[in-house]
């Protein structure tokens, strides 16, 4: 076996073979030599043995084929160990060695424990991702209905409040599946292969909130779209006044950007903010404050 190669259970030919002979032998009542027959009565042993070999084939692989490269670094220590202890099953013991069972007991001991690691590590990214997932639900919601401009902007007030909330709550979730993962490896957290573990987090962190924007942005969009609305037979959003004025047309509040701040785009551009919002609702992973804004921003 190559340092870090995957590995396989040989089982020897002639012994398989032979206990399989004695077997039918026995079956059949015939006579078996009695050293196979001193063989064939350990036959649950080497059963035992060899089912305890493939579970620790099995974890090892797994280990060495799921972990990302900036994973592996951080469990490398033992799985060096790993490598050791397994070392006598690949260069020495046979399956009439002395010591087998100490040697599985050992082995499957440490390999156990690194597959813990690597689950733990994979199940904390995992809920990560699903708190994050639940962002990706519109921050915006709009009523059957037109609504006049200052009741859509308190109506969405009142909406959005408790799922900023709940995103605060999601990030402090986050914070404690980073410190779970920390507490099982117990890394030196100023070392580089830390650090560029906790910068891979902080990156799906930022994938989560860019996801979380453009889910609402897009949504918000096909609400102002007038094909999207015609489409699928809804009514407008905004019920706004239009006056006449020396031969002019006004509309109240006015479409676009004024003064008073409640014109319609004065309106959208608030609704757009409270969804960019999303990238300081917790703090960063690698400092333990600030935010994502800039990083979202850009």
């Amino acid at each position: 076996m190559a340092p870090e190669g995957f590995l396989r259970v040989n089982f020897d030919p002639v012994l398989v073979r032979l206990l399989r002979e004695v077997k039918y032998l026995q079956l059949l009542d015939h006579k078996v030599p009695e050293k196979a027959a001193i063989l064939y009565k350990k036959v649950n042993i080497y059963r035992s043995q060899t089912g305890n070999l493939d579970i620790i084939v099995n974890m090892y692989n797994e280990i060495l084929s799921t972990l990302l490269p900036v994973e592996k670094p951080l469990l490398q220590e033992r799985i060096d160990k790993i490598n050791k202890s397994l070392q006598p099953g690949v260069d020495t013991l046979r399956w009439n060695s002395q010591g087998i069972d100490a040697f599985i007991s050992t082995c499957m001991g440490i390999v156990k424990e690194v597959d813990d690691l690597v689950k733990k590590m994979k199940d904390n990214v995992k809920k990560m991702q699903e708190l994050m997932s639940k962002w990706e639900k519109p921050l915006f919601e709009r009523k059957n209905k037109p609504l006049f401009p200052e009741d859509l902007e308190q109506t969405h007030q009142s909406t959005i409040m408790p799922r900023l909330e709940d995103i605060k709550n999601h990030g402090k979730e986050i914070h404690k599946a980073i410190k779970d993962t920390a507490d099982a490896i117990k890394p030196d957290k100023k070392s580089d292969k830390w650090v560029a573990y906790v910068d891979y987090c902080n990156g799906l962190v930022i994938e989560g909130i860019t996801k979380g924007i453009q889910c609402s942005m897009s949504y918000l969009s096909d609400q102002i779209s007038i094909q999207y609305n015609k489409h699928n037979q809804l009514p407008p959003m905004f019920d706004i006044k239009v006056d006449l004025r020396d031969r002019d047309v006004k509309f109240e509040p006015p479409i676009e950007s004024c003064q008073r701040g409640n014109g319609i785009r004065d309106i959208i551009m608030k609704v757009t903010n409270d969804f960019i919002s999303l990238a300081i609702q917790m703090p960063r992973l690698d400092t333990g404050n600030g935010d994502y804004l800039v990083e979202i921003k850009d």
